[in-house]
């Protein structure tokens, strides 16, 4: 109290969200909102805890490896508290169940992989289309992301005129069949607007070439804080009280928590690339940090991931 008032906290107590993806950001996210107040959560994840997630999911413990991320998610919440309600969809969101999900959230966060891009198309396409009655009544959609020491968020408005197919650059958009987009590779310049200017440009190649995104608790963490901050935003404009505006897309707002940078833009593909340009330039001055992640370096220590 004190930050925010009666009301705001009333509505969070209220608020229904959905989580879409328990793992680095969906995970903190969850246990963030438990300890604010929200305590009607649906959450889905068809995978289990493995070695690969313990240096950035809170979840990650010994006890749980080899658990589904949205039971542990689940008690995890419970014993924050346990009045809450949380309802399991421990085999993920998929065309048969996705309309059920979502048709009573308030807002859902996408913390999907966009190695499957049909997942969070399908999500987007049944928030936009959710209805209340026969009312449309659509649902935001809360889109984080995270690299280096680096997280970043916006928000999908299903009222906008910006759709999630057309920010991700998907060909011929909506009208694609989900198959044929699972099939299709999103840019990063799509979904990263910003890059750090530490990074190695080894790094990047290597991700072009199949590599998994290098990942820590740092950037998992900032991109779960910014995720919440955008839900009370949400809630406050949801119930008429003074606030700042959700960050709709195509704004993106990112933070750097070890350049202690951070910013906004609404061209973030123009961003994505302006600030692969500095990472360039420090590359060529020898001013970056080695981060040995070539396919080469990272086959010789053994990788797992």
């Amino acid at each position: 109290m004190g930050f925010w008032n009666e009301s705001t906290q009333e509505a969070l107590l209220n608020t229904r969200v959905g989580i879409a993806g328990n793992g680095g950001t969906g995970n903190a996210f969850g246990m963030e909102l438990a300890r604010m107040g929200v305590q009607d959560f649906t959450i889905a994840d068809p995978e289990v805890f493995d070695d690969v997630n313990s240096n950035r999911v809170m979840g990650a413990r010994v006890e749980t490896m080899g658990r589904n991320k949205a039971e542990v998610l689940a008690e995890d919440i419970l014993a924050i508290n346990p009045d809450a309600k949380v309802t399991i969809y421990s085999k993920g969101i998929n065309p048969d169940n996705v309309e059920e999900f979502i048709h009573d959230r308030d807002m859902v966060l996408n913390g999907l992989e966009l190695k499957n891009p049909e997942l969070p198309v399908m999500l987007w396409r049944a928030a936009v289309a959710r209805k209340v009655g026969r009312e449309v009544v659509g649902v935001p959609i809360i889109d984080v992301e995270y690299i280096a020491h680096a997280g970043q968020g916006t928000v999908f408005n299903p009222n906008g005129k910006l759709s999630y197919e057309r920010s991700m650059g998907i060909k011929d958009g909506d009208r694609m069949p989900l198959d044929e987009i699972a099939e299709q590779k999103i840019s990063a310049s799509r979904y990263l607007a910003y890059l750090p200017p530490y990074g190695d440009l080894d790094t990047l190649k290597a991700l072009n070439e199949g590599a998994p995104l290098p990942s820590n608790m740092i950037g998992a963490g900032v991109a779960a804080q910014i995720g919440v901050a955008e839900v009370l935003k949400l809630v406050r404009e949801q119930t008429g009280e003074k606030g700042l505006t959700p960050t709709y897309a195509p704004k993106v707002r990112w933070y750097d928590a070890y350049t202690n940078r951070g910013g906004e833009t609404n061209h973030p593909v123009f961003s994505h690339y302006r600030h692969l340009g500095g990472v360039v330039v420090r590359n060529l001055l020898k001013k970056h940090e080695e981060a040995s992640y070539t396919t080469e370096a990272r086959a010789a220590r053994g990788d797992i991931g």
